[in-house]
């Protein structure tokens, strides 16, 4: 099984940030993730720029911190997921995957869309409960059609490439002591690694994430994360929009038919947080819900099983 996994990560209400915010540039009304205004150039004597840049010419970044760590938990909610008790969240992100195997050049395999689709609840005070899963289908290299084949560039044998479609994630606890994968047999929490920052008219979270703890090396992945400035220091939007990028290493698929070869997979990948299925593009949509109705949907049967919350 193509071993790709992510996952995106409620609370009362969350503090503002106008106080932690150190000046910088203008909120702009109605920005969008992602996308910084651009000025005009009306009646400008030189070309426009090709990157925005604030008036006084410095791009605008400032890193801040949370002494709280529940407002830190807010705000990671708020940007990765929804600040209410209970709530679906949906990633979608198109990806391209590498081939790094010792003694050979690294070689770009095949591309990827996909989904992560998960839910929270609130199951304590500040202690929240998530499951969710993937599915990811392959797309040519070259052209972005989909696939279901690639040529293996190091053994330089043609492999079929299956949908990948992961279901058995063990879920993960959040609270403010950090995030707690439900495989791991001690109840110990591990601190997230968040760092936020101002850049120009967006707030970043660079994140690094927890795996669970099944989940051996090589295995790593880390974020950035980007919500506009303006609607982050709106205390009342308790989802906010996200635009999100990334990489991650994890081990050969069995499918790549790598026999003895030494080395691991690297992962880049682009995408956004959407309000529902409905908004998925029109290819992907239409084959996920002839091949894999059920996950355009989130399974709710984790939720009810018991679960031990106490913690060390």
């Amino acid at each position: 099984m193509f071993d790709i996994k992510k996952r995106a990560f409620q609370a009362g209400s969350p503090v503002s940030r106008r106080s932690v915010l150190k000046g910088t540039a203008t909120a702009v009304a109605g920005a969008v993730a992602g996308v910084a205004a651009m000025p005009s150039n009306a009646g400008a004597e030189k070309a426009p720029s090709a990157t925005y840049l604030p008036p006084t010419g410095r791009v605008v970044s400032e890193q801040f911190g949370f002494s709280d760590p529940l407002d830190k938990l807010r705000a990671e909610f708020r940007i990765y997921r929804d600040l209410r008790d209970e709530a679906d969240v949906l990633l979608w992100y198109t990806f391209t995957v590498f081939v790094i195997a010792e003694g050979h050049a690294v070689a770009p395999l095949v591309r990827y869309e996909g989904i992560e689709f998960s839910h929270h609840k609130r199951i304590g005070e500040h202690l929240y409960r998530v499951h969710g899963h993937n599915m990811s289908y392959p797309r040519d290299l070259e052209t972005g059609e989909f696939a279901d084949s690639a040529m293996n560039p190091v053994t330089g044998e043609r492999v079929n490439v299956p949908p990948t479609v992961l279901t058995e994630d063990p879920g993960m606890l959040y609270s403010p002591l950090g995030k707690r994968p439900l495989d791991r047999e001690s109840k110990a929490f591990t601190p997230t690694s968040s760092l936020f920052r101002v850049e120009d008219e967006l707030v970043k979270a660079e994140q690094i994430r927890v795996p669970p703890d099944a989940w051996f090396t090589p295995f790593i992945e880390t974020s950035h994360n980007w919500t506009p400035r303006a609607m982050f220091e709106d205390a009342s939007i308790l989802r906010l929009p996200m635009g999100t990028s990334g990489g991650y290493v994890y081990p050969y698929p069995r499918w790549l038919e790598m026999g003895d070869i030494r080395g691991h997979m690297f992962g880049i990948w682009s995408g956004k947080k959407l309000d529902g299925p409905e908004q998925l593009p029109a290819e992907y949509f239409a084959r996920a819900e002839a091949e894999y109705p059920e996950l355009l949907e989130v399974d709710q049967t984790p939720f009810s099983r018991p679960l031990d919350q106490t913690t060390e």
